[in-house]
């Protein structure tokens, strides 16, 4: 049996049509008529071709790729963001290529580096901060980059995140609402801006209550950890 792979032009044979119209069928975006892509994908079926993406973002400058980073999966909010992201992405004829990073900004910074060499159209940080110089970079080489649920001092960047200032001010309000005096605190990972908002917002609204913090501990957004710090806390002096 042959090895050599199918190509276009052998399937533009089989379909009746021109290469460029095969092209067009597997080209997101290019016009075809239902009848032509029908003929196209059904001869391309039967033949068992693939169409090269690699070649045909050489040729375009498109790759049609998102590099997406994240730092740790413990918290089950990002597993389930990262599912509707992709579907979304792949909804717009994009394609989601996950790195894992440390939680160091070195670690993420050398993740940037190598997603930079696959020639992404873009990058979602997603629970991972990164140094200015970075941002830097990859505003220099035209590559669009989105913080989700993260924030960053530079004012090009973009970022999609909740109001975890206000978040932390309400929590604080409603303990001390209820009438609770003795209030423990369990921050997330202290080089998450978003564990530095809500903190600074709990703070400052225990603080302008008349109320000092009774405890902190650090849980680092992961479920046992949390639980760890939970059972310092009750062993804290009264």
């Amino acid at each position: 049996m042959s090895n050599a792979k199918i190509t276009s032009a052998e399937v533009a044979k089989l379909a009746g049509v021109s290469q460029s119209a095969v092209s067009r069928v597997f080209t997101p975006g290019a016009s075809a008529s239902k009848t032509t892509a029908e003929r196209v994908k059904k001869a391309a079926y039967d033949l068992g071709y693939r169409p090269n993406v690699l070649a045909r973002a050489m040729v375009s400058g498109k790759s049609r790729i998102i590099g997406i980073i994240v730092a740790y999966l413990e918290n089950q909010f990002y597993p389930e963001a990262l599912e509707k992201l992709s579907n979304v992405l792949q909804s717009k004829g994009y394609h989601a290529l996950i790195f894992m990073a440390g939680k160091d900004m070195q670690s993420i910074d050398g993740v940037i580096e190598e997603i930079l060499d696959y020639q992404v159209d873009g990058i979602i940080t997603a629970s991972v901060s990164m140094s200015s110089n970075l941002t830097k970079r990859c505003k220099n080489v035209g590559v669009p980059m989105v913080l989700f649920n993260r924030s960053q001092d530079a004012s090009y960047m973009s970022a999609v995140t909740s109001n975890n200032l206000a978040g932390g001010k309400k929590v604080a309000k409603f303990l001390v609402s209820l009438g609770h005096k003795k209030i423990g605190y369990i921050a997330g990972w202290e080089g998450a801006s978003t564990q530095r908002d809500r903190e600074e917002g709990f703070m400052s609204e225990l603080k302008s209550s008349g109320f000092q913090i009774h405890c902190r501990e650090v849980g680092n957004f992961v479920m046992e950890e949390a639980r760890e710090a939970t059972r310092k806390m009750f062993f804290k002096d009264p």
